[in-house]
């Protein structure tokens, strides 16, 4: 593998990332105040609410990575992201900022990596890269948004058909000529 391969791997996984948060931004840009803050009947969040959560990973991962080693339990949650919109911009500005300092590095930069695993309690720590933090990134990024989609749906707004679907599904689905209301799990 050459030297310049690496790079190259991180520029384009911190791109998926920027693109997962100016989906984010987009569509808080279109929802009003009292979409952001409602929830599903039944559910723990709304869009705010995953949005915060979404964002408090960002930080957590920004922050790890200057140190060496990322703890996704160290969490900020601040819930004003979960109330106001224009918190929840500052805050999409402040992670967008973050991840394009991270293309410098190279993707196989190691990490440490702590996480509450069980019921124990018991904090382990991994090894773990750079790369697959960012991909670990995307994924539950777009986990989230999946979710914010329903939750918006169920209000009657639609998010759009790209958003919360996995880069990978949009490429096949492009490839099917699919229907743009194909029911299967994306």
């Amino acid at each position: 593998m050459s030297d310049a391969m690496p790079k190259r791997g991180s520029r384009e996984l911190v791109q998926a990332n920027l693109a997962c948060l100016a989906q984010a931004r987009a569509l808080v840009g279109r929802l009003s105040d009292e979409a952001y803050v409602a929830t599903a009947p039944g559910g723990r969040g709304g869009v705010g609410a995953h949005l915060r959560h979404v964002l408090d990973h960002y930080d957590c991962f920004l922050a790890g990575v200057a140190e060496g080693r990322i703890d996704y339990d160290r969490r900020e949650r601040d819930v004003e992201v979960e109330r106001s919109r224009e918190r929840a911009l500052e805050r999409l500005a402040l992670a967008e900022a973050g991840l394009a300092a991270v293309r410098t590095l190279e993707a196989s930069h190691e990490l440490g990596v702590k996480l509450d695993s069980g019921e124990s309690g018991e904090r382990f720590e991994s090894r773990s890269s750079l790369a697959r933090e960012l991909q670990f990134l995307v994924s539950h990024t777009v986990h989230h948004f999946a979710l914010v989609a329903f939750v918006l749906r169920l209000q009657g707004f639609d998010p759009g058909p790209e958003f919360g679907v996995a880069p990978s599904t949009l490429k096949h689905e492009a490839g099917q000529n699919l229907p743009e209301n194909a029911a299967c799990a994306r």
